[in-house]
Formats: structure tokens, sequence, C-alpha cells
């Protein structure tokens, strides 16, 4: 259970990240305002009723979708330590993107970002971070089969 304990390991490193330790900053700034931690709790019981219908049925009605959207931008905008804690989960969203991505190629080798289904524009800087994963060190290459790329579709205009 070598693995567990590497796990381990790395969920003790992220805790020290910036982007951790800001975000845990922010929502001790929420949770200290009142006016800011009773609107935060309401969002978030309407976010964990949207995720709770998602697990039971798959399909979460739009409104409902956009309802918790508009709620979110509300809340931004009238609550500036709500705003800062959005800021600060979406810096650590980033972080957890880069990790999983690094996971990922570390376990079924690096893609090159020319194999990638993403538009030509994009794909310079999907090679850059796609560098900085590696490390410049030369990582076995994922092989991608055109039947791999079935059904993934863009949104339009990308």
């Amino acid at each position: 259970m070598n693995y567990i304990i590497k796990a381990r390991e790395l969920g003790e490193a992220l805790s020290q990240t910036p982007e951790v330790q800001a975000l845990k900053v922010a929502e001790a700034s929420i949770m200290a305002d009142p006016m800011s931690k009773e609107a935060f709790v309401q969002y978030q019981e309407k976010e964990r009723g949207l995720v709770t219908t998602q697990m039971l049925s798959k399909i979460v009605p739009e409104k409902d979708t956009l309802a918790l959207l508009d709620l979110k931008v509300r809340l931004m905008n009238k609550h500036p330590l709500i705003k800062a804690y959005f800021v600060q989960q979406q810096n650590y969203e980033k972080l957890m993107a880069m990790v999983n991505l690094t996971l990922t190629t570390a376990m079924h080798g690096m893609p090159s970002a020319s194999d990638l289904p993403i538009p030509e524009e994009f794909k310079g800087m999907a090679q850059q971070i796609l560098d900085k994963i590696s490390g410049g060190n030369t990582m076995e290459k994922m092989q991608i089969s055109p039947d791999m790329l079935k059904g993934i579709k863009l949104p339009p205009n990308l």
C-alpha cells in the first residue's frame, strides 16, 4: 500500500500550498462575518441539493442549475468575502486540475497537444502545460487512437 502513503504525503504537501491556504483563510473570513456566513450556508445547502439530485437522477433541471448560478453571482456582488472565496476556490481548482493531469500522464503517458481534441489556438498553451508537467523529463508518449476521440464534442465556436 505504498501508493496510499504517497497519496497521504501528496495531500499533506497540497495542504501547504498557497492555493489551499488562501482558500482556508477565505472560508474562515466568511464564517467570521454573520451576514456572509448566513448567505454562504444557504448557497451551500442549495448546491448540496443540486449535487444530490444529480447523483440520484443524473439529470439536473436546467432551471435549477441557472438559479444556483444566479444566486452565486448575486452573492458575489453583495458579499466581498464570498467573492474572495470563489476566486480562491477557482485557484484551488486550477491547482487540482494540474495535479490530476500530472497523475494521469504519469499513469498513461504524455499526450502531445497536437493529439488533443482542442482548437488550434489553444494547442500552444496546452503544450506549455504538458511541458511543465513533465518537468523537462522525457515521458512515455500516450497513444491516442481516433476511436478514443469519438464522441468528444467541443462547444460551438471553439
